[in-house]
């Protein structure tokens, strides 16, 4: 082949779709991260805990490995869909006419929902929040490292960027009820787990009462302490996992409608 026609050949393939190039594998590693990435043709794989991902364009094929992760996903027909961890969602829409993705799950507390549009973009958060829809209102997870100093229930300086999200969805959304739940890891006594775990919501709801007022809904204050993880605080093998335990150390808030 001369020169001439292998420049034109590459310019043709250039000018190919993404399906028809034959685009590589597309690998997003890395914790609570919020972007929306084109995916057109491509085989999919999410690492990683506490991601809002969206993805467009048609996933030839998607992997999600990873807890509390919240995925919307636009499939090519026939699409082969992974989710695989702790307490994920994946909201998905098709992006042609064709035979529907064959999903198999594998894990705890997956939700797996189909929608008839392509998926909205995921609004970017703050570092520590993460939010979600549900049935019965918004969500919000707040990472207790950023509320709290360890083994106490003082509110961070820090804090206050986190709960400000909180006081303007209440303002917004006007929610009939707000319910804050406490939680902890299994480090220590489970009564005494417990105990903060309690009075952590309980400076959470004075702090939101002070600054919003009279728009403030009826308040149900929950202390769980360490009996609701999200995920295991130990690894396979028994030994001790701190990342996974810092899943758990959280303040949970759900604006029910």
């Amino acid at each position: 082949m001369t020169v001439h026609r292998l420049l034109l050949a590459c310019l043709a393939a250039l000018s190919l779709p993404a399906a028809a190039q034959g685009l590589g594998p597309l690998i997003v590693e890395g914790n609570a991260q919020r972007q929306t990435i084109d995916c057109t043709g491509r085989d999919v794989t999410v690492r990683g805990e506490r991601n809002a991902l969206t993805f467009t364009g048609g996933c030839r094929s998607l992997e999600v490995q990873g807890n509390t992760s919240n995925i919307r996903a636009e499939l090519a027909p026939g699409a082969r869909v992974s989710p695989r961890g702790e307490t994920l969602e994946l909201t998905w829409s098709q992006s042609a006419e064709g035979a529907a993705p064959r999903i198999a799950q594998e894990g705890r507390q997956i939700r797996v929902e189909q929608v008839a549009s392509s998926p909205a973009p995921v609004t970017p958060a703050r570092p520590g929040v993460a939010r979600r829809e549900t049935a019965r209102g918004v969500a919000l997870n707040l990472s207790g490292d950023v509320l709290f100093p360890f083994g106490a229930d003082q509110l961070r300086a820090e804090a206050a960027e986190g709960l400000g999200q909180v006081v303007t969805l209440v303002r917004e959304l006007r929610p009939r009820t707000l319910r804050i739940i406490g939680h902890t890891d299994s480090v220590g006594d489970a009564a005494a787990n417990q105990d903060l775990s309690l009075r952590r919501a309980r400076a959470v709801q004075r702090w939101l009462e002070q600054r919003v007022g009279d728009a403030m809904p009826a308040v149900v204050v929950e202390g769980r302490g360490e009996h609701d993880p999200v995920g295991p605080n130990t690894k396979a093998d028994g030994t001790d996992d701190p990342e996974a335990r810092a899943l758990n150390r959280r303040v949970e808030f759900v604006l029910e409608r």
